[in-house]
């Protein structure tokens, strides 16, 4: 499913200037470009980000790594709907990986995306570097600290350790962040944020 707005409503009694519009993807659906859009050239802007990782429990855990963020543009030439596929959050069992988001531009004449999920539990995650939460290494001994994510999303989770979670991570696996987890709690699925000009 997704939610449909425009940034502004039209100007009333006409005048020139295109209308900025987005679409944003909490769930995997479809992407169908407007004959306006395309009309207007077909330039798209994408935000797609990747499904957090699942962090480690036990003692000497380490934190999820935060799901690829992906930013760029699209030129998009046809109406055909484009499918959004958007990356579970790694559940279940710790280190579980995160889940790949896609977009499927090439449907409409673009290239395809895929914003990979966290893997990997202690090391970068496999875009922008977003690294899981600190690393047990012996008592009183860390790691590197958790990566802090693209705008918000992407974010590294907290490692176990002595008893306590670090706060160094701030990934909290909340939905649609691509957030990595701390051990013992799932992490975010990914999101996916569509702009364009008609």
């Amino acid at each position: 499913m997704s939610n449909f707005t425009d940034f502004f409503p039209a100007a009333s009694g006409g005048g020139g200037g295109a209308i900025p519009k987005y679409e944003e993807f909490t769930s995997s659906g479809t992407f169908t470009p407007s004959q306006a859009l395309i009309d207007a050239g077909g330039r798209v802007a994408y935000f797609i980000v990747g499904g957090g990782e699942r962090g480690v429990s036990d003692q000497g855990g380490q934190g999820g790594a935060g799901g690829a963020v992906r930013m760029g543009y699209a030129t998009l030439t046809s109406t055909t709907g484009c499918a959004v596929t958007i990356g579970a959050g790694g559940s279940g069992s710790d280190g579980a990986n995160g889940g790949d988001t896609t977009v499927a531009f090439s449907s409409a004449g673009g290239t395809d995306i895929t914003s990979e999920g966290g893997a990997g539990t202690g090391r970068p995650s496999r875009a922008h570097g977003s690294f899981g939460g600190k690393m047990y290494r012996g008592v009183g001994g860390t790691g590197g600290s958790a990566g802090s994510g693209v705008l918000g999303y992407g974010m590294g989770g907290s490692a176990y350790e002595n008893g306590s979670y670090y706060n160094s991570g701030k990934g909290t696996g909340q939905a649609n962040t691509g957030d990595g987890s701390k051990g013992g709690s799932d992490a975010g699925s990914g999101f996916v944020r569509i702009t364009w000009f008609e």
